[in-house]
């Protein structure tokens, strides 16, 4: 008679740390998506080939670059994490959704990385998606261990 014994005793730690692995990846995630939307609204401002359409020109030459002439509303993109599943990204400026949807005298001059359905665009869906999977494998490693042997 042939005997094979298996400790899970390490398989059994790894399991009740599960829970609190998944919570960890989860706002590692969270934190990963904020950045990247943060980052190409900022980057949008200053560079047309990050914004999700065209901006129409403007109507008088001004002295200082569309959406920057204080750079209050630049500086003041930023993310909160707002919950477990949750991650915000907005400005605290009105005039920024004027910006974003334009208005009956002024065109939009988008710069969240959003369609007009309110959908990511498909290049910053991609990045988030590759960093999730990142944020969750590192989690899970660290969980379970690199799973070689």
């Amino acid at each position: 008679m042939i005997t094979i014994s298996i400790d899970t005793s390490q398989f059994d730690k790894s399991m009740a740390d599960f829970p609190a692995a998944l919570a960890r990846a989860q706002r590692a995630a969270l934190v990963k998506i904020g950045n990247i939307v943060e980052n190409r609204a900022r980057g949008a401002i200053k560079d047309p080939s990050l914004r999700p359409s065209p901006w129409a020109p403007r109507k008088k030459d001004y002295k200082h670059p569309p959406l920057l002439k204080s750079t209050s509303m630049w500086r003041g993109i930023k993310y909160k994490v707002t919950g477990p599943d949750t991650v915000v990204v907005g400005t605290p400026y009105k005039y920024a959704e004027y910006h974003q949807r334009g208005t009956k005298n002024m065109p939009a001059r988008a710069f969240f990385p959003v369609d007009g359905h309110g959908r990511l665009m498909p290049d910053v869906m991609d990045a988030i998606v590759r960093k999730v999977q990142d944020a969750y494998s590192a989690e899970l490693q660290k969980a379970f261990g690199n799973g070689g042997g």
